[in-house]
């Protein structure tokens, strides 16, 4: 490895001081020409640009060259002599100044002097070719490629600096003669250039719905993955955490989910590479998240194409939206070294309040009584786990046991520059984040390589690779651990304060030794020797040729690879409950991913009078292998061996292994036509072939049309001076959906069991009945788009309307039982989603002190339209133990529903609890009370359940605010979701008043004879199931978060640095809600479609305070 590193190290540096020298030749004939159109006829034939100041050409002037075979340095020195022009060449840059011809008399006259300086931008990067002038003169020069610049002027001159695309500085030069100058960048004016599919536009000619996220927002304030980057940045996309453990699965919507069965991830495309989330072993406990294996400091831009005219391109891939990522690449000019860091601390965001072992014990004597029961407080035979209850005190608090602050640290190294010959971005990274839960941690390390190598003039090689090593710690958080026993935050809470952590003999206690209670592992036995590794590689590289054919058309040839391996090793010591049970059980998992790309495309670009066309064309072709592979066994002799030693076990659980492969071929094009810079009109197509699906539906067209009028380029609109820009887009279009499963449309063989000859034989058999129809999901998009700019653009609006219906639903519809088997998997049923989306940016403060606002507010409603030969069903259960009910799927109702029975609080008397309807004849007064629906005076659980919750919010917001005076700056981030609903399985062990596991201190409020004034069930042993399967469990998931708040200072120039930034960022400093889990921002259920907004024990989130540096050099 180290050998690769150096050699590729080398060849860098060889290669970035391969410069176009003066030796170069040219061939130029040319007669009585201007001298400025003798530099154009260079800039056309060679490779090389002039740079200089054009109040220093003289155009008056007629030249004639005939040079054959000659250096640059020559002809140059030819065709400049007497003209007063000194020349440089830097690379392809070649810079022209003015000769100084003043003598040292004249100088020295009296009133003037020489100053000196340098410009550069906001990042401390040098501005070459700045112009620099004395105002109220013609007198000055441009800046050379280290930025610096010489100027004779007057004592107490104004110098006016220029760039395009910054704002214009006047300085005062009175009393300096030496001057450091930064340009900051006019965002009223400057174009800004959006990424599209193949392809970069500018970002007013856009017909389509596409979010940008650039760079400055994303490193404003730390972030640590691709999903926080996007989170509350853009306008309809919905992010939640499936986990917070340390580089923990998330969720990511685009408009609304468009499957039910299908994923509904979008698509990722890595600097052009469209890339699958990558590879994860898998199983029980913490899952990590694959593209937290990027490292969001080589980012230069996110794009988020919504709508079907941004992503037709992609067409069998596009329906759930496309996330293109674009890496940093190199710049013209010497190596610019910057380096990132940061350090801090994290903490438990939100602890709960949970009873002290002297309430749990009296909440277990009480219900034990109203059962008819006799207390276990006290045990005389087992004083150690039940004392005297007045002996108890506060117990054990196993939050505190479990949860501790954790260090997380981050630093980036990256080098920039090049010249004409060569252009490099290159960087390295190392992220560390120690998990809230003792033990756990992520570790990512990062390499990332860019070059941009101009082979000749007409020709371009441009290579990408994106290199990463991850390594965890993992905890059985999610849920319950697995097996109903094992999960840490599940035992932190449900493990009563009054159980110690370890038995007389100082052995753990291995689980809650209550009477009735639910299981329980010691989460101090589990967080100190549960052990799960975990390892994933990525590698992800490409090589482009680009080749201008001839004057404004391109072939772009791309072959690239994206390999992702995964590996998992965990084991359950005998120390803990589930290990003990099992004599240590230890398990190894393996994953890889690897896909192949090739694509060819052509660009067309063409501007002619009042039209200007751009067309893409082309064809590709990306191939997809996995594999997999997994093994268990149980009854060791000893723990030593970890999960590094399967064989060592005596019981060896059914091991497993696949591998499969998919292929897809596509031929895309897109048109784009504007007409007088006003009328915009974009076709797309594309044709994918698919090995995943039907013989009779391996191929399907995706096409797409859209129009915009940008109504303030209209003359009769150009006397609003305070309207800077109205543009009016419509489009309509279609796109697939592809993620299933490789071979869903064949018939798979299995190994089976049949009867023969009186004795049970193994054999192989099919397991599925195959579909030949089996094709796309296909979703129809209509957008309609309003873009405004006011007052020079310093505000601007974005509106967007759009209407999704997806056909061809992928479902497993029942068969009849003659068929012999229980389903066939097909296209079958359709479900909409409609929205609205808005976007507000202003420049409320331009001055010496700077204010800018983002905003952005989202609002998606979700249907299911039909599913023909399908019957509305609740979609399993949500829990191993508790068996509650997972979601309700209905046609005419939203995904994700929950259809239970809805709690009426308590009988609170006799004639109440007479006049019933009761759940059960043993019902009593303080028991649970439900809504009779059907009013036959008895509650069946069947009959009486209705539509309780929706876990789709009513909508999604985002708000930065950004501050800047002087050198100081200020941002503020807030981001929140309204009118969503979350099912807490937490409730139904801590919210039931019953000895199950330790309870909520909102509990003490239980009804008794002399608290009649509550909705909190009376304490029993036996709760009542139907409370399980109720809106009990129900709670507003609605959130408002500080999401970032970041104060920082930065330095001018200081020695050999160009800029030194310090600063301090607060992360999930507080979150307004009426939740009462850990984080109302949760979604155990991962990527699930149908089981939405579920805490079951998720890792709870953390807030943390980080101090970093930014230097640049």
């Amino acid at each position: 490895m180290c050998k690769k590193v150096l050699v590729s190290f080398l060849l860098f540096f060889l290669l970035t001081n391969v410069s176009a020298d003066i030796m170069q030749r040219v061939d130029v004939k040319l007669n009585n020409i201007a001298l400025r159109d003798f530099f154009s006829y260079i800039e056309k034939n060679y490779p090389y640009t002039f740079m200089y100041d054009n109040t220093e050409i003289n155009d008056k002037e007629r030249i004639s060259v005939n040079e054959r075979n000659q250096p640059i340095a020559n002809v140059l020195a030819s065709v400049l002599k007497d003209k007063g022009i000194n020349y440089e060449i830097q690379g392809y840059q070649i810079i022209l100044s003015k000769k100084n011809t003043a003598t040292q008399k004249d100088i020295k006259q009296a009133g003037r002097k020489t100053v000196t300086g340098r410009v550069l931008d906001e990042n401390g990067d040098p501005v070459i070719g700045a112009n620099v002038v004395e105002k109220g003169t013609t007198n000055g020069t441009v800046t050379d490629i280290d930025g610096l610049f010489t100027l004779n002027v007057e004592d107490n001159a104004v110098l006016q600096i220029s760039y395009i695309g910054y704002l214009v500085q006047d300085i005062n030069s009175a009393g300096k003669n030496s001057l450091d100058i930064v340009l900051q960048e006019d965002t009223r004016t400057l174009e800004e250039i959006v990424v599209v599919g193949y392809g970069t536009m500018r970002k007013r000619d856009l017909t389509g719905s596409v979010s940008s996220i650039k760079s400055e927002d994303i490193q404003r304030s730390p972030v640590t993955s691709l999903d926080q980057a996007i989170q509350g940045k853009a306008a309809g996309v919905q992010v939640s955490q499936a986990s917070s453990a340390p580089g923990g699965r998330v969720m990511i919507r685009v408009r609304g989910g468009n499957s039910l069965s299908s994923s509904n991830e979008p698509l990722y495309v890595v600097d052009g590479f469209p890339v699958s989330a990558g590879a994860s072993a898998g199983g029980n406990g913490t899952a990590q998240n694959p593209l937290a294996t990027l490292n969001t400091a080589d980012i230069a831009s996110i794009e988020i194409l919504k709508d079907a005219s941004a992503t037709a391109i992609y067409g069998a891939r596009g329906a759930n939206g496309v996330v293109l990522i674009t890496t940093k690449r190199g710049d013209i000019g010497k190596p610019r070294v910057t380096l990132d860091a940061y350090y801090g601390t994290q903490t438990l965001a939100k602890k709960l309040d949970m009873m002290n072992a002297w309430e749990y014990a009296t909440l277990v004597n009480e219900a034990r009584a109203n059962d008819g029961q006799s207390p276990v407080f006290p045990n005389p035979n087992n004083p150690h786990y039940f004392p005297e209850i007045s002996s108890l005190g506060k117990g054990v608090d196993y939050q505190d046991e479990v949860f501790a602050s954790a260090p997380t640290q981050n630093y980036n190294l990256s080098v920039v520059g090049g010249n004409e010959g060569i252009r490099y971005s290159i960087g390295g990274g190392y992220f560390g984040q120690d998990g809230i839960i003792r033990n756990s941690d992520f570790n990512r390390a990062s390499f990332r390589s860019n070059l941009d190598i101009k082979i000749a003039p007409t020709l371009t090689l441009n290579t990408n690779i994106t290199a990463s090593h991850s390594w965890a710690n993992g905890m059985p958080s999610e849920g319950d651990g697995g097996g109903g026993t094992g999960g840490v935050v599940h035992g932190a809470i449900v493990m009563p304060a009054s159980v110690p952590v370890y038995d007389e003999e100082g052995n753990y206690t291995m689980t809650n030794p209550t009477p009735g209670s639910t299981p329980s592992n010691n989460p101090v036995a589990t967080v100190n020797h549960y052990k799960d590794k975990q390892e994933i590689d990525r590698f992800l590289g490409s090589v482009d040729a680009n080749w201008e054919i001839m004057k404004d058309l391109t072939l772009k040839v791309t072959f690239g690879a994206d390999l992702s391996t995964a590996n998992r090793a965990f084991y359950w010591p005998k120390q803990t409950h589930r290990g003990n049970t099992k004599n240590g059980e230890a398990n190894q998992r393996y994953r890889k991913d690897v896909s192949y790309l090739n694509e060819n495309i052509l660009t067309y670009n063409k501007v002619f009078g009042n039209h200007s066309i751009n067309a893409v064309g082309g064809y590709t072709w990306q191939i997809f292998h996995y594999k997999h592979f997994e093994a268990s066994s149980t009854g060791y002799s000893t723990d030593l061996y970890l999960a590094d030693n399967l064989g060592a076990g005596t019981t060896y659980g059914q091991p497993g292994s696949n591998r499969s492969q998919s292929q897809l071929a596509s031929y895309l094009g897109r048109l784009n036509y504007i007409y007088m810079d006003r009328y915009l009109f974009t076709i797309t197509a594309r044709a994918d072939g698919s090995s995943k699906f039907g013989a009779n539906n391996k191929w399907s067209f995706f096409p797409s049309f859209a129009v915009a009028w940008r109504a303030s380029e209209e003359a009769f609109m150009k006397d609003l001076d305070w309207l800077s820009n109205l543009k009016i887009r419509v489009s309509y279009g279609k796109t697939g959906n592809q993620n299933i499963d490789n071979y869903k449309s064949l018939a798979m063989l299995g190994t089976m069991n049949y009867p023969l000859g009186g004795a049970l034989n193994s054999g192989v058999g099919p397991n599925n009945i195959p579909n030949p129809d089996l094709k796309w999901e296909t979703t129809a998009t209509t957008d309609t788009g309003l873009d405004i700019g006011l007052f020079n653009n310093r505000l601007s609006l974005v509106i967007d309307y759009y209407y999704k219906k997806t056909t061809d639903l992928l479902w497993n519809i029942s068969t009849p039982s003659s068929v012999g088997f229980g389903s066939i998997f097909k296209n079958i049923g359709s479900l909409e989603n409609k929205g609205v989306e808005i976007s507000l940016g202003a420049d409320i403060f331009t001055g010496e002190f700077k204010w800018n606002t983002q905003m952005n507010w989202s609002r998606n409603r979700n249907k299911v339209l039909e599913i023909p030969g399908y019957t509305p069903s609740t979609q399993g259960t949500l829990s191993g133990h508790l068996k509650v009910n997972g979601s309700w799927l209905e046609p005419g109702l939203p995904v994700g529903v929950w259809n239970l029975l809805k709690y009426d609080g308590v009988f609170q008397d006799q004639a109440q609890l007479e006049a019933g309807p009761r759940s059960s004849a043993n019902d009593r007064l303080g028991d649970a009370r439900f809504v009779d629906k059907n009013g036959d005076g008895k509650i069946n659980y069947t009959d009486d359940r209705m539509i309780v919750g929706d876990p789709n919010p009513d909508f999604i917001y985002g708000w930065t605010n950004n501050f800047s005076f002087k050198g100081f700056d200020f941002s503020v981030y807030l981001q929140g979701s309204y009118g969503n609903d979350i099912i807490n399985i937490q409730r139904a062990e801590t919210n039931i008043s019953g000895p199950w596991g330790n309870q909520r201190r909102e509990i003490l409020n239980r009804w008794t004879p002399t608290n009649t004034n509550t909705n909190v069930p009376r304490a029993r042993v036996t709760v009542d199931p139907l409370l399980l399967q109720s809106d009990w469990l129900i709670e507003d998931g609605s959130y408002m978060r500080v999401k970032t708040m970041t104060l920082g200072y930065t330095f001018g120039k200081i020695r050999f640095m160009n800029s030194l930034r310090v600063y301090i960022t607060g992360q999930n400093l507080f979150t307004i809600t009426n939740y009462s889990g850990f984080d109302p921002e949760v979604n155990s259920q991962g990527n699930s479609n149908l089981q939405l907004g579920v805490d079951y024990n998720a890792y709870p989130s953390s807030k943390a305070v980080l101090f970093g540096v930014n230097v640049s050099f």
